[in-house]
C-alpha cells in the first residue's frame, strides 16, 4: 500500500501540469523555495484517499474506518461520517463501474490502485510523473479508464483537464501491453458545490498522442527557461527581462512564490494605480459612483488578481513572521479561539443551576455563548471559571493597530527550548 503522507511529486508533476504549461517560468522560481507547511485540508484529502485506497485493496467500505487516526504530514486526522462518506462514494464508481462491465461482457475489468506513472520514456528534460488514483482497464471496450478522487468543495472541471491527461498519457505508458482505443479520465467529487459529482472525458488515443507532442514543447520550453535563470539570476536588469519573458499569471492559486511573484506584483500594482491617485498618499479615485456601468465591468474584472496577490503577499509575510522575521510595523499576535468549557464542567452546571438556569435548555450542554446570553449581563460571571480560550494560531498585525502583546515566532520558540 503507498504512503500518501510521505509520497514524494516528482519535478514536473501531474498536478501542477496546468500551472506548469500557463506559466513557463513557475517551475524554476518554485524550485528555490521549501514546501508550503501542510494544510488541514490538503490533510484531509489526504486521510481520503488513504481509507479509499485500503477500501479498494481490501473489499472494506469507508465506514470500517470511522474513528480511525490517519497520520499526515503536519496533522492526525480522525476519519469522520464526511470523509467516509466522500471515500465510498469514490468506491462506489469504480466497483460499479467494474460490475457494469463484467455484466455487459461477462468478462473480468482489470483495476490497479494508486498506479505511478512515469513520461520519462517520452523524452522529457525533466523527471515527470504522477499517481493515479485507480486505473480500470476494460479489455472487450478497448478502453483505458482513470478515476481521479477529488475531497475538496471548489468546481474542477473534467473539459481539457492538464492533471488528468497527463494522468491518462501516464497511464498508457504504464500499459503499453494492453490494446487500447480510448482513454477516460474521470473525477469524483462527492463534496462539489453545484455540479454532478461524476464527470469524465473521453478521447481516442490518437488525439491524446497529439496533445501529449504539445505538452512535450511546454516541458522543453520550460527547461529553456530554467536554463536562462541561470544567468539572470544575479543581474537585477537580466531578471526582470527573464520575469517577463517567462512568468505569466493566471494560475497562481496554489503556486508556491505567489506571494512574491514579480510579474504578479507589477500587474497588481498596475490595477492599483487604476484606483489611487497617488500611492504615497493614498486617495481612492474613480469612485464606485462614478463609474459607467462598463467602467465597473472592467474594475470587477480587475479585482480578483488584485485579491489574490493581496492574500498572497499576506500569507507569505506571515510565514516569514513565524521564522523569525521582524517587521518594524507589524507584528505577530496570538490568535485565540471560540470559548469553550474546561473539562470539569460539573461545577458549573451546579453554579450555573444556583444561579437560575438550566445549562440544559436543548439537549445537549449550551455553549459558553449561549449560556451568557441566558444569564443575562449581571450573572454572565458565574461560567467565567469554567470556561477557556485557546490559542489557535497566530495572526500578523500592524503594531499601531492592536493592544495585544507580540506572540513568539516559531524560531524563538524553537530555540528557547533547545537545552
Amino acid at each position: 500500500m503507498n504512503d500518501h503522507a510521505s509520497r514524494a511529486h516528482s519535478k514536473w508533476s501531474a498536478s501542477a501540469t496546468s500551472r506548469r504549461v500557463n506559466c513557463l517560468g513557475s517551475l524554476t522560481l518554485e524550485a528555490l523555495v521549501p514546501e508550503p507547511k501542510e494544510s488541514i485540508h490538503a490533510a484531509r484529502g489526504t486521510a481520503c484517499h488513504t481509507i479509499a485506497e485500503k477500501c479498494l485493496t481490501t473489499g472494506a467500505d469507508a465506514i470500517s474506518f470511522l474513528g480511525d487516526v490517519i497520520a499526515t504530514k503536519n496533522h492526525k486526522i480522525e476519519i469522520d461520517e464526511e470523509l467516509a462518506i466522500s471515500a465510498q462514494t469514490y468506491v462506489d464508481y469504480v466497483r460499479g463501474r467494474m460490475a457494469e462491465y463484467k455484466a455487459e461482457t461477462g468478462d473480468d475489468a482489470i483495476l490497479l490502485v494508486e498506479q505511478q506513472f512515469d513520461l520519462g520514456p517520452l523524452g522529457t528534460p525533466f523527471d515527470a510523473g504522477g499517481t493515479g488514483d485507480a486505473v480500470l482497464y476494460f479489455r472487450l471496450w478497448k478502453l483505458l479508464e482513470i478515476v481521479d478522487l477529488k475531497n475538496g468543495q471548489g468546481y474542477v472541471s473534467e473539459k481539457n483537464n492538464m492533471q488528468l491527461r497527463s494522468y491518462a498519457v501516464g497511464a498508457l505508458l504504464g500499459n503499453q501491453e494492453r490494446d487500447v482505443d480510448e482513454v477516460q479520465s474521470t473525477i469524483v467529487q462527492p463534496r462539489i458545490i453545484g455540479g454532478k459529482p461524476v464527470r469524465e472525458e473521453k478521447l481516442p488515443v490518437a488525439d491524446l498522442i497529439d496533445w501529449t507532442a504539445d505538452l512535450l514543447k511546454k516541458m522543453h520550453l520550460a527547461k529553456q527557461a530554467e536554463d536562462e535563470f541561470e544567468v539572470a539570476k544575479d543581474n537585477s536588469v537580466l531578471f526582470d527581462e527573464w520575469s517577463e519573458k517567462w512568468l505569466t499569471p493566471g494560475n497562481c492559486t496554489f503556486c508556491k512564490r505567489e506571494g512574491d511573484c514579480p510579474t504578479l506584483r507589477k500587474r497588481a500594482q498596475a490595477v492599483a494605480e487604476v484606483w489611487f491617485d497617488d500611492l504615497d498618499q493614498p486617495r481612492i479615485g474613480n469612485l464606485p459612483g462614478e463609474m459607467s456601468p462598463e467602467k465597473m465591468n472592467d474594475t470587477l474584472n480587475m479585482l480578483p488578481m488584485l485579491e489574490d496577490w493581496v492574500k498572497a503577499v499576506r500569507a507569505l509575510a506571515h510565514s516569514m513572521a513565524e521564522q523569525g522575521v521582524d517587521f518594524v510595523d507589524h507584528q505577530l499576535v496570538d490568535k485565540i479561539g471560540n470559548r469553550k468549557w474546561v473539562d470539569d464542567t460539573a461545577a458549573m452546571v451546579e453554579a450555573v443551576k444556583a444561579g437560575g438556569v438550566d445549562p440544559f435548555a436543548e439537549p445537549k450542554l449550551l455553549s459558553p455563548a449561549a449560556l451568557e446570553k441566558l444569564l443575562g449581563s449581571k450573572r454572565k460571571a458565574l461560567i467565567e471559571p469554567f470556561v477557556v480560550r485557546e490559542i489557535t494560531g497566530t495572526n500578523l498585525v500592524s503594531r499601531a493597530k492592536t493592544t495585544r502583546p507580540a506572540a513568539k515566532s516559531k524560531a524563538e520558540t524553537y530555540f528557547e527550548a533547545q537545552p
